[in-house]
């Protein structure tokens, strides 16, 4: 049996009073522990937004790779709009799939100049056209 005053215990073993954390030791802890959780949440939170943009201008190249590829092929742009230019791409087999957009934006073809076809997403920048 222990007895609170550090003396002997009932089997003649010496049981030392300062066996554990002091309290300034778990103040200090759970500061140092906040600081890091302080630091590193606001950077894992943008790694997803920065994930979704990376990924938006990825299948923005893919998409004016293919009409770049497809006008070679037939000298003219997919008629029609954003949708059914996509799915003439599809068709062409010069996309597997129609892409969408990781953050739930959507991607909009502006052929308006068949010298310059742009294209854009909802939710994301425009992807510049020298990429």
């Amino acid at each position: 049996m222990r007895q609170r005053n550090g003396r002997k215990a009932d089997s003649g073993v010496r049981v030392p009073l300062d066996a554990g954390f002091t309290l300034m030791e778990m103040v200090v802890a759970v500061f140092v522990v906040s600081v890091m959780t302080a630091v590193l949440t606001p950077h894992l939170l943008g790694a997803s937004e920065r994930a979704q943009a990376a990924a938006c201008e990825q299948n923005q190249r893919t998409i004016r790779a293919a009409l770049t590829e497809y006008y070679m092929l037939h000298n003219a742009y997919p008629q029609g709009d954003t949708q059914t230019q996509l799915e003439t791409l599809k068709d062409d087999k010069l996309i597997e799939s129609i892409p969408s957009d990781p953050g739930g934006g959507t991607y909009q073809i502006e052929d308006a100049d068949p010298t310059h076809v742009q294209v854009s997403c909802s939710k994301h920048l425009t992807l510049p056209t020298d990429q």
